[in-house]
């Protein structure tokens, strides 16, 4: 018997972009930008809001959570349903000016998975190489790397189109650009204007070229699916009561391991916004009742 979370949410990305380094704290040559006020750029993968970041004017709803969750004999646990879902301790996507992974061939790292409900967490922390967890993201094979690694970016508008309800990016940031301009025109203070300049000059760009990657950019998917081994899950609360048995917290070298998928798109340069949906199995110690 397996447990399957189903999550999806906005997650807040700050990452500097080609052709900038990739450690580049404000961005100078790509098409993203920490702007007068903001934080500096930090790669991070936020699936939670982060506690230092004012979303920028027009950002959704922020927040990944679980929006179902199932026993594979088709029992409901309306209690995980709601429950946040995050990646702990700063997880980037390990590219590095293609020194790790070419783009679009990333790995998450670290992976630190942690559900969160009112009566159970879940953590499980995997390791890029579960065999030598310690090891730094440099000295791990390429062939170690490909098994969480990102396959490649996907064209996919359809899949965006569905999960978030954005079909036309060019429309969107021809809205954006419209209504930024309006909140120009009444801002009084110099430092929000400044970063209003910012994002406007950017978005006219967008606009003047459709095929731009500040509009295509919104159409494409990275895809995740890989195995969790490493050590044994945390689990603390009311398993019983949450999902009517016994999870298996699992080990390096597991029967039967967790599996997760997902992936991260509709990323908006404008916005430092993407979404992410995807799923978690879990397996059960043994057939729940």
């Amino acid at each position: 018997m397996i447990l399957v979370l189903s999550f999806e949410g906005w997650i807040v990305l700050r990452l500097p972009t080609d052709p900038d380094p990739s450690d580049e704290p404000r961005g100078v040559s790509g098409y993203t930008f920490a702007f007068a006020g903001e934080p500096d750029l930090d790669r991070v993968l936020y699936l939670q809001p982060p506690a230092n970041w004012t979303p920028r004017s027009g950002s959704p709803p922020l927040g990944v959570t679980v929006r179902s969750a199932v026993r594979t004999d088709g029992r409901a646990c309306p209690a995980l349903v709601g429950a946040t879902v995050d990646l702990l301790d700063g997880p980037v996507l390990e590219n590095r000016q293609w020194t790790i992974s070419l783009p679009g061939y990333e790995p998450i790292v670290p992976f630190h998975l942690q559900v969160t409900a009112p009566q159970l967490t879940i953590r499980r922390d995997m390791p890029l190489d579960p065999s030598n967890p310690d090891a730094p993201v440099w000295e791990v094979a390429p062939a170690v790397i490909a098994v969480q690694a990102a396959d490649g970016m996907q064209y996919e508008p359809q899949t965006i189109g569905h999960a978030t309800g954005i079909w036309d990016s060019l429309q969107v940031v021809t809205d954006r650009l419209a209504m930024l301009e309006q909140e120009r025109a009444e801002e009084t203070d110099p430092t929000k204007q400044t970063a209003l300049d910012g994002r406007i000059a950017e978005l006219k760009i967008a606009v003047a070229t459709p095929t731009d990657r500040r509009i295509m950019a919104r159409y494409f998917v990275e895809r995740f699916a890989f195995p969790m081994l490493g050590p044994p899950a945390t689990i603390t609360g009311d398993q019983v009561g949450t999902t009517g048995g016994t999870l298996d917290p699992g080990g390096t070298d597991s029967k039967n391991p967790w599996r997760t998928a997902f992936w991260l798109g509709a990323w908006d340069p404008d916005l430092l916004c993407a979404y992410m949906q995807g799923a978690l199995e879990i397996p059960f110690t043994e057939e729940p009742a």
